[in-house]
């Protein structure tokens, strides 16, 4: 933190604990003692960082309280400017007692990811699996390696609710998988998926133009519960990001999963775009006996965010 910020941050966090500053400044310094006390890492020299990370801190979790009283979502923009503190919002969050919207959808994420990945070293014990790391470029949600035959196939997680049509930007997105990597699996939660619009044989173009003009009627429409409203923020998303790669021009062949798995199993993948629906992806996952992975994948499908849970999956950060 540069120095001529300093006094501006800790005007912003005692203004944020009123009348109890100097009670929670008092309580900053003994825990920051202590800390210095029993940690043999820490010295006397760091007391300042110490007290100013807690009171930081203490202070974030009284904003997103306060936002949340007034119906509105913090920030981590927000939080750095007033408080100082770099933080996961998921996990400050929590820490004030409330749910984050992230939180419900990396719970998503990561049902997804455990149920796909447990399939996959299933039926293919010997793959290796990886998950591409932000900034390298294009980064799906998971790379399948195989080696003697080599061949390796990228997979995309849409774990919407089940009454979210699958959106051509995440068709779009497949097809530039696909174009980089050979083979793109799109494994949706969705009932039913744009697939069956579209021929064996899709062009990037028709893919944007169709896709534009079905998301803007459903951006139009007017939203009263959160899972429209959800469904209105994913439209305008997708509108935005077809909109960006107007000029793409890609072709691609679809097949099915079942034609997918069929090659895989003789050592040479499909090259093109597979999608499955949440349906498909359970049939799958129960005909390898994979009876708990297949009630999660459906417990994604059915339930609204807000009663979604899980004791043994992670939701503060994505996991692969």
């Amino acid at each position: 933190m540069r120095r001529y910020t300093l006094s501006d941050k800790l005007r912003s966090i005692t203004a944020l604990f009123g009348d109890e500053a100097e009670n929670v400044i008092d309580w900053a310094f003994e825990e920051a003692r202590r800390r210095i006390a029993e940690n043999p890492a820490e010295k006397e020299s760091d007391l300042g960082r110490i007290v100013f990370d807690l009171i930081g801190n203490e202070a974030a979790i009284i904003l997103v309280k306060q936002n949340h009283a007034k119906g509105r979502l913090t920030t981590k923009s927000e939080v750095k400017a007033k408080t100082g503190q770099k933080v996961e919002m998921p996990v400050l969050y929590r820490d004030a007692g409330l749910r984050h919207p992230q939180e419900a959808r990396n719970l998503r994420h990561n049902l997804f990811h455990e149920a796909f990945h447990a399939l996959i070293m299933h039926l293919f014990p010997d793959v290796t699996t990886s998950v591409p790391s932000t900034g390298e470029g294009l980064t799906p949600d998971l790379m399948i390696e195989h080696k003697d035959p080599d061949w390796s196939i990228s997979v995309e997680y849409k774990g919407y609710r089940s009454i979210t049509l699958l959106s051509e930007s995440e068709v779009l997105k497949g097809m530039r998988y696909q174009a980089e990597f050979g083979t793109a699996w799109l494994v949706t939660s969705s009932a039913k998926t744009v697939r069956d619009v579209y021929k064996k044989n899709i062009h990037s173009k028709e893919v944007v133009n169709r896709g534009i003009e079905r998301l803007r009627r459903i951006y139009k429409r007017r939203a009263f519960t959160s899972e429209q409203k959800e469904n209105r923020g994913i439209a305008r998303k997708g509108i935005s990001h077809l909109e960006k790669h107007m000029d793409l021009d890609l072709k691609c062949r679809m097949w099915t999963s079942e034609e997918l798995l069929e090659s895989m199993k003789i050592g040479k993948p499909l090259k093109g775009l597979i999608i499955s629906s949440g349906f498909e992806f359970i049939e799958l996952l129960k005909t390898a006996g994979l009876e708990e992975e297949a009630d999660n994948v459906l417990r994604v499908m059915k339930l609204p965010t807000t009663s979604l849970h899980s004791d043994k999956v992670t939701s503060v950060r994505l996991i692969g």
